[in-house]
C-alpha cells in the first residue's frame, strides 16, 4: 500500500550549502550588528529573569522553611516555560529548535515545562501569506497559479525553519508545500555567531565548561536542515530502505516543484504521535506504536546505517495499523561501516557493564576527554543507555535521570569531552528524543530485547565478511 516510493525522477545528491557568514548567502546579507545585539539581549534578559525566579524561590524557601513545596516549583516551571516559549516565538531561529527538543523530553523535564514547550512542535506562529507567496514564486521561478491548481493561504503547520501549505496539482493530487522562511538562514547565522561567542569565551575563562564540540555540531548539521534538496534526497533513500515494510511511510518529493528553499511532497494524513487520547480514539494501540517506533529507529541506526536525526513529536504521525509516518527529513546521518561497528561495540560494552570496554569503544568512535581518562565516558553511557537497560524500559525514571545528570555535569566539569563523534552525538540526541516519546506512550519495550537481534545481525555479518 505504499504510495511514497521514489518517483523515478532523480535529484542530484547535494552538498549542503554553508550558512551565511560562513560562505554562500542564499537569504541575502547577514543580519546587522544591531539586530544581532538585540537578539543577544533578548536571550540574556530571558535567562536572567528565569534564573532570578528560581533563586528567589530557593532563598524564600530557606527563610520560610517552605521552599520544598512542590506547587511552588510547578508554578515557577510554568512561568519559566512560558517565558522561554514567548521569547522563542518572537526571536525564532535556534531558540525554537531548542524548545522543540526540550518539549520532547518528558523523561527528564517536569510535565509543566514539556506541556508548554511542546506547543512549538507544530504550532509556531506562521508568516503571513502575503510575505510567503512572492518568496515562493521567486524561488520556483513561476507564479503560484502556474505551479498549483490550488494553494491554501493558511498553513497546516509552522515550525522553526519553514511552514507547510496544503495544495493540489492539476492532476488532482493533494500536496504539502514546505516553504523555508525568507530570512531564516540569516537568523540562524546570527544566533550561531552569538552562541559561538559565549561558548568560546566560556572555554577560555573556565576550562570545565568547554562546549565547543557542540558548537561544531551545530555548524555541521544546521546547513543540512536548511537545504531542501538534501531533504528530498533523504526522503527517497529512506523510502528505498523501508520499501519492504508498509508500516513505515515517508513523503515523496516532487522534484519539478522543489528547490533548496521549497519542497513539494505528497500530502500524508496522520495523528501526532504524542496525542495519546486521539490515538486511542482511533483504535490505535499506543504500546504497539512505541514498539514500532523503537524498531524503526533501531533498523535505521544498526541495520541501514542511515538514520533520521530529528524524531520529535511534530515530525512523527501515526495512521491505523499502526503505520508510522516520518516527516522533516533534512537532518539525517550516514554511518561508515567503522562507525556502525563502533556503535555496536559500545552498545555491547554497556550491556555487559564492562567499564574498560566502554572507554575503549568511545575512543574508537573518536571521543577524547581532556585528561584522557574514562570517567566521563562511563557516566555518559549510563545516562543515555545504561539506566534504560537496568530498568528494562525504553524511557528513564526521572529520579535516576536527575542523579545521573548531576553526575555527568560533575564529570564534564572535572574532565570535559574535547573531541566527539558527530555520528554518535546525533544517535544520543535521537535516543533522548525517543525516550521522551516513550514515556508519553507508556512504552513497554525492553530495550535489551529490542536491540539484541540487530546487534547479533551486525556481528554475524561482520564475521561472515
Amino acid at each position: 500500500m505504499k504510495s511514497n516510493n521514489a518517483t523515478g525522477i532523480e535529484l542530484p545528491r547535494p552538498v549542503p550549502a554553508p550558512l551565511p557568514g560562513v560562505g554562500q548567502k542564499p537569504g541575502g546579507r547577514p543580519l546587522s550588528l544591531g539586530l544581532r545585539i538585540a537578539r543577544f539581549l533578548a536571550v540574556a534578559r530571558m535567562v536572567i529573569v528565569i534564573y532570578a525566579g528560581y533563586k528567589s524561590l530557593q532563598l524564600w524557601g530557606k527563610l520560610s522553611g517552605r521552599g520544598s513545596r512542590k506547587n511552588f516549583y510547578q508554578a515557577q516551571d510554568r512561568r519559566a516555560a512560558r517565558r522561554v516559549r514567548d521569547t522563542a516565538v518572537r526571536q525564532e531561529g535556534l531558540l525554537i529548535k531548542a524548545c522543540q527538543f526540550a518539549g520532547s523530553r518528558g523523561d527528564i523535564l517536569p510535565p509543566e515545562i514539556v506541556e508548554i514547550l511542546s506547543e512549538l512542535h507544530d504550532r509556531v506562529p506562521p508568516r503571513d501569506f502575503t510575505v510567503i507567496k512572492p518568496w515562493l514564486e521567486s524561488q520556483l521561478g513561476r507564479s503560484v497559479e502556474e505551479c498549483f491548481e490550488t494553494l491554501e493561504p493558511l498553513p497546516v503547520a509552522a515550525a522553526s525553519l519553514a511552514q507547510v501549505h496544503r495544495g493540489t496539482l492539476r492532476s488532482g493530487e493533494t500536496v504539502a508545500v514546505k516553504i523555508q522562511y525568507p530570512d531564516i538562514d540569516r537568523i540562524i547565522a546570527a544566533d550561531l555567531a552569538n552562541i559561538g561567542f559565549f561558548i568560546r569565551l566560556l572555554a577560555r575563562i573556565e576550562r570545565s565548561f568547554d562546549f565547543r564540540v557542540l558548537l561544531e555540531e551545530l555548524h555541521r548539521y544546521l546547513p543540512l536542515e536548511l537545504d531542501f534538496v538534501n531533504e528530498a534526497a533523504n526522503a527517497r533513500r529512506f523510502a528505498e530502505n523501508f520499501a519492504d515494510d508498509d508500516r513505515v511511510v515517508f513523503p515523496t518529493p516532487i522534484p519539478e516543484l522543489s528547490c533548496r528553499t521549497v519542497l513539494t511532497m505528497n500530502y500524508i494524513e496522520g495523528i501526532k504521535i504524542s496525542r495519546v487520547e486521539q490515538l486511542q480514539d482511533a483504535g490505535i494501540n499506543k504500546h504497539e506504536v512505541a514498539e514500532l517506533l523503537v524498531d524503526t529507529y533501531l533498523r535505521q541506526i544498526l541495520s541501514h546505517g542511515f538514520f533520521h536525526g530529528d524524531p520529535h513529536p511534530g515530525n512523527l504521525l501515526v495512521q491505523p495499523g499502526p503505520v508510522l509516518v516520518i516527516l522533516d527529513l533534512g537532518l539525517a546521518k550516514e554511518f561508515t561501516p567503522e562507525s556502525r561497528d563502533g556503535l555496536v561495540e559500545l552498545t555491547a560494552a554497556i550491556i555487559g557493564r564492562d567499564a574498560a570496554s566502554i572507554g575503549r569503544a568511545f575512543r574508537k568512535l573518536g571521543f577524547e576527554t581532556r585528561d584522557r581518562n574514562d570517567d566521563t565516558f562511563h557516566t555518559l553511557a549510563e545516562l543515555f543507555l545504561g539506566q534504560a537497560l537496568a530498568d528494562g524500559r525504553a524511557y528513564a525514571d526521572l529520579a535516576m535521570i536527575e542523579r545521573i545528570s548531576d553526575e555527568l555535569l560533575r564529570a564534564l566539569r572535572a574532565n570535559p569531552i574535547v573531541k566527539a563523534s558527530s555520528e554518535l552525538l546525533l544517535v544520543l540526541r535521537v535516543m533522548g528524543l525517543l525516550s521522551g516519546i516513550g514515556k508519553q506512550l507508556d512504552s513497554q519495550v525492553d530495550p535489551l530485547q529490542a536491540m539484541m537481534p540487530f546487534i547479533f545481525s551486525v556481528e554475524q555479518h561482520d564475521a561472515a565478511g
